[in-house]
């Protein structure tokens, strides 16, 4: 292929473009040589027009909107449908969201934990969950980069406590879908979180907590936990982090190490949480609209993906729907009267049948 096309390709002329993208996308594959799924190659494909349309090139044309493309994108098109009914491809899966059981079991094995907690990295860690989830934000999104200025305690009317972004002191960081051009619409999530009064799992509490024992010396809001020693302990010492932030690496993978540790299979991903947020929210019936001013989701069919897909009880009310059907006796071994309509009409009456037991 780069026999073929010696001229740079922001050089090429669209005819040129045309003949080189097709090449491309039907040859493009993995380090592996498995081959890329449709919404890889899609933003393979955005991301080359975003560059061919940004200066110094500023091209005029879009290869992925433009029919003058038809040449490169139709045996796109076709390529795709021919990996998907051949099984080479899988189709996007969304990712998961966490259950009431996988929240549960976090608590369990002591990846997260209560109010009284003594150990600063399992504190930290829920802290880092609590924020993560009632800000409904992606778990690679600047994180490392918040500050624990960034939030604020407040006091309503009635003296109920709770915490929300401080906007005033740049709290508002890139995202995804937010990411600071003249173009761009502002940021304007947000997001309060109450305390649950007489709970071990005070969201406010324990966030309170984890933010009294940071170090001084360090603005960031999450730090590196300090070391076990006999110089430390949690029980006396006011300052339980060390004046260096938690590394990038540490805080994307945050999640997947600690379902890792607590044996929950598949591992969840820190956008595990996010996926929480939109679904759990979404089953109690708060408007899309609402759910976006804590997401940050740019428009309500942005969402629609994380609401369109059952929860998990949902599956397992739909799964034991679809078995009542069938096993209607729940698995006692016992007759079941057959009402007389279902049969065929050659029957005149009604006749027993024994259910099978569900495996």
């Amino acid at each position: 292929m780069q026999e073929e096309f010696k001229t740079p390709f922001e050089e090429m002329s669209p005819i040129q473009l045309n003949k080189c993208l097709q090449k491309f996308y039907l040859s493009t594959r993995k380090r592996d040589g498995s081959y890329y799924k449709k919404k890889s190659l899609i933003a393979i494909r955005a991301a080359l027009d975003r560059h061919l349309k940004s200066p110094p090139f500023s091209k005029p044309f879009s290869i992925a909107g433009d029919s003058h493309f038809n040449e490169a994108n139709k045996p796109l098109s076709n390529f795709l449908k021919t990996l998907s009914k051949s099984g080479q491809i899988a189709p996007t899966v969304h990712k998961q969201a966490l259950t009431k059981e996988i929240v549960e079991k976090l608590y369990e094995e002591g990846e997260l934990v209560d109010i009284d907690s003594l150990q600063p990295h399992k504190v930290q860690q829920t802290a880092w969950f609590f924020i993560s989830l009632f800000l409904g934000k992606r778990g690679r999104e600047n994180q490392h980069l918040l500050k624990k200025h960034m939030l604020i305690s407040r006091e309503a009317a009635n003296g109920e406590k709770y915490l929300e972004i401080n906007k005033e002191r740049g709290a508002g960081l890139t995202t995804k879908n937010h990411q600071g051009g003249l173009d761009d619409k502002e940021d304007e999530s947000n997001v309060k979180i109450f305390e649950r009064p007489g709970s071990k799992r005070c969201p406010v509490k324990l966030i309170g907590k984890y933010l009294s024992h940071l170090s001084p010396k360090c603005s960031s809001l999450f730090q590196k936990p300090r070391s076990s020693c006999k110089a430390f302990n949690p029980a006396t010492d006011l300052v339980w982090y060390c004046s260096s932030p938690l590394g990038h690496n540490t805080l994307e993978n945050m999640l997947r190490r600690m379902t890792s540790r607590a044996g929950i299979k598949p591992h969840l991903t820190n956008h595990s949480i996010r996926a929480t947020t939109v679904t759990v929210l979404s089953a109690a019936n708060i408007e899309s609209r609402y759910i976006r001013a804590i997401t940050g989701h740019q428009s309500e069919e942005s969402i629609k993906s994380y609401c369109d897909t059952p929860t998990f009880e949902q599956f397992k009310r739909m799964s034991n729907e679809l078995s009542e059907f069938f096993d209607p006796a729940g698995g006692d071994d016992k007759a079941v009267t057959v009402p007389q309509k279902t049969v065929a009409s050659s029957l005149s009456q009604p006749q027993s049948v024994a259910t099978s037991t569900a495996n």
